[in-house]
């Protein structure tokens, strides 16, 4: 069948959820066009596998190409995000012009580094203007729905239900 004209077009981004250890701290960015911090992250782009994006989300956001020396020490899939609500990301929602809609999905990956190590080997890309560690305890303002996320996937992890993947509805703390 043929993509018609009003089917949905849709974009993956691979968000990184960089967490310590004892899942007290998680790295986020902020980037010079928005005014919050935010999940590592970058969309796939065509033709690019999802563990493509997750290594050009480090170099290109973080400025790092050895994960290993930056002090990752493991990573996981996390879950999908994102496929029950179609207008989370308001960016990609125009398209009255001529220009596309997409609605934007997430795949999140739970990685677990030493956040010390990282900060000190992250190079921030053109767009990022700081690395900057949080307390999960006090979480300020994300952007779009990324605390949400970040609550469920540190929820599902300590209850073994790990990878977060929508069945029907999307799951909800």
């Amino acid at each position: 069948m043929p993509i018609r004209k009003h089917d949905a077009h849709w974009a993956v981004a691979v968000d990184l959820m960089l967490v310590d250890e004892g899942r007290s701290r998680i790295a986020l960015i902020r980037r010079e066009n928005e005014n919050v911090l935010a999940l590592v992250g970058e969309k796939l782009q065509w033709n690019e596998t999802g563990a493509m994006g997750f290594r050009r989300a480090f170099y290109e956001e973080l400025g790092i190409i050895d994960m290993m020396d930056a002090g990752i020490k493991s990573w996981r899939l996390a879950g999908l995000f994102g496929l029950h609500v179609p207008d989370r990301d308001p960016r990609f929602l125009q398209g009255d012009d001529g220009t596309e809609k997409a609605q934007i999905l997430s795949l999140v990956y739970l990685i677990e580094a030493d956040l010390d190590r990282l900060q000190k080997a992250a190079r921030p890309g053109s767009s990022v203007v700081a690395l900057e560690m949080v307390g999960l305890d006090h979480l300020p303002p994300l952007f779009l729905d990324h605390s949400s996320i970040i609550r469920q996937v540190l929820q599902a992890e300590q209850e073994g239900r790990l990878p977060l993947l929508p069945d029907g509805e999307e799951y909800i703390i």
